[in-house]
């Protein structure tokens, strides 16, 4: 007996050991109601208005991909100040394509701010090739690094654990494309580069290697956590590098690889003629990292290795940045190529396998506006971080090619259902808030709680207040809480004030403070809120 019980207490062992380990693999257990409950990576808390800190640290704020900054919003958009952005050329899409001329700050353009020894500081990319860090109260520019090439994506900044003085006490990192005139092929191409945020000194550049997609770019934003920075590059490899390890190479210093993983799609993409383009930002939902790609797919990554443990196939090119919500879902931005139905936003639930992850479809029109034909490019926008106790009603915005800002409940469905991105039948529909004209956009909208901004082809920023007047269930455009305490409210998206530029908007905007910061294709960098 005291032999089996021995034996019977090591299988049991040994089961326990399993389920951990697939725990620990898939970064889930069972939650019930056949969802899982995801192995917690806490989302950083939302940085308070005082003291010094990384304040808005990546593309839509943080590892989350839904912190857009702090306010209040501002009650007029008045020219605070302004930098003059410059221009810069740039190579066309494909080797034979002419190269072009690029004026301003672009997609997707977010600053970062960071407030250091009691003074608030912007890093904000452009187009005529320079990051440069800006003293938000003055306009002025306290130092610019040129990169080889015209800056897309929004920089990163975050905390050094060791730094050597105030000059590397926060580090800056920040991606452009390829390098003009570097042909695809040239051993030079290191879009991705780290420096001091003090001085603007290069601390280290990574470089890209050539693959089967046409890019060497670097249009998405990376995120610091637990030592160690993840970032994917535009020709399909995503990283895990080690920030502080550098090793010399014929251009200076690069950082240490601790994990890569290539995702360029499958025999499907053979269509896409080398558009396997990884534009996204990487994302990050308990142990799984989750980017979209131009191959077609939502990938989920285990974050240690980068294993790919969930791999959801819609075929479009993907743009837009997987954005995670509270209540456990991927919102991803579906643009119209390479599919046969419309683009729009699809809500994935990652915690079930990929041909049961559909929860919702919200497809938007058809419209040519330049190599686009439909659905959303930039990314969703949500207003969880505002609302952390879930009072009011669940919401997300995003633009669209179509030529309208939508908003809809995440969470209540329509009586209607909709086709799919491949036409698939009969899929829940969100209920539409709101639609709105703005002449179409790329940039990413930021839902503030009581506070929208978006910005468009009209060449205007609008400033929206969103209010919410507590109604009964039943009653027309009645909305439940997201936290289900039984409460409903209606949601008016009325324009407060909106800012005519000299060119179209691009690039996301940033909140702090009672101001708002954003790039605009007219070669202007804006600082709006109320003059004195």
């Amino acid at each position: 007996m005291r032999r089996r019980r021995g034996v019977a207490l090591l299988v049991l062992c040994a089961v326990l050991a399993l389920v951990v380990w697939r725990v620990a693999a898939c970064g889930a257990a069972d939650g019930g109601e056949g969802r899982r409950a995801v192995r917690p990576v806490p989302p950083p808390p939302a940085p308070a208005l005082a003291g010094d800190g990384v304040k808005v640290g990546t593309f839509l704020g943080n590892y989350g991909r839904r912190y857009y900054g702090q306010g209040p919003a501002p009650r007029r958009l008045d020219v605070l100040w302004k930098v003059k952005l410059g221009s810069g050329w740039s190579s066309g899409k494909y080797e034979d394509d002419p190269p072009s001329r690029w004026a301003g700050s672009g997609w997707t353009g977010q600053p970062s701010v960071v407030v250091d020894q009691g003074r608030t500081y912007v890093v904000a990319p452009s187009y005529g090739y320079k990051l440069r860090k800006i003293d938000a109260e003055t306009g002025e520019v306290l130092w610019s690094y040129r990169f080889d090439d015209i800056i897309k994506g929004s920089p990163t900044v975050f905390r050094n654990p060791s730094p050597t003085g105030p000059d590397d006490a926060y580090i800056v990192v920040a991606g452009s494309r390829r390098g003009y005139p570097h042909k695809l092929d040239d051993p030079r191409i290191a879009p991705v580069r780290a420096l001091t945020f003090g001085s603007g000194k290069e601390l280290w550049r990574l470089p890209v290697p050539r693959t089967a997609c046409y890019s060497r770019d670097c249009d998405g934003s990376g995120f610091f956590f637990d030592g160690v920075y993840y970032v994917g590059v535009e020709s399909g490899w995503v990283y895990a590098l080690d920030p502080f390890l550098t090793q010399t190479w014929a251009e200076g210093e690069r950082p240490s690889v601790r994990a890569q993983r290539l995702l360029l799609g499958d025999a499907r993409a053979k269509s896409h003629d080398g558009n396997l383009v990884l534009e996204s930002s990487v994302s990050a939902v308990g142990e799984t990292l989750y980017v979209a790609s131009g191959a077609g797919h939502v990938y989920g990554l285990r974050r240690p290795d980068l294993e790919v443990v969930w791999d959801y196939y819609i075929g479009a090119d993907l743009d837009g940045t997987p954005v995670p919500t509270d209540d456990g879902l991927l919102l991803q931005a579906v643009e119209k190529e390479y599919i046969k139905g419309k683009g729009g936003m699809l809500a994935l639930d990652p915690a079930k396998p990929p041909d049961e992850a559909v929860v919702w479809y919200f497809p938007t029109g058809d419209r040519e506006l330049g190599d686009w034909a439909g659905g959303v490019v930039g990314s969703a926008s949500v207003n969880d971080a505002y609302d952390p106790e879930g009072r009011y009603p669940a919401l997300c915005a995003f633009n669209a090619i179509d030529g309208h800002l939508y908003v809809v409940a995440r969470d209540v469905m329509s009586d209607a259902t909709v086709a799919g991105p491949n036409r698939e039948k009969g899929l829940a529909t969100p209920v539409q808030v709101a639609k709105i004209w703005n002449g179409g956009a790329i940039s990413t909208p930021i839902l503030l709680g009581d506070a929208l901004v978006a910005a468009g082809y009209d060449q205007r920023v609008h400033l929206y207040d969103v209010r919410y007047t507590p109604a009964q269930q039943g009653d027309e455009g009645a909305l439940p809480s997201a936290n289900g305490d039984g409460t409903y409210w209606t949601v008016a998206i009325e324009e407060r004030d909106q800012f005519f530029a000299g060119g179209a908007f691009e690039s996301t905007p940033t909140l702090w403070d009672g101001r708002i910061y954003i790039g605009c294709r007219d070669g202007w960098f804006y600082c709006l809120g109320e003059a004195p």
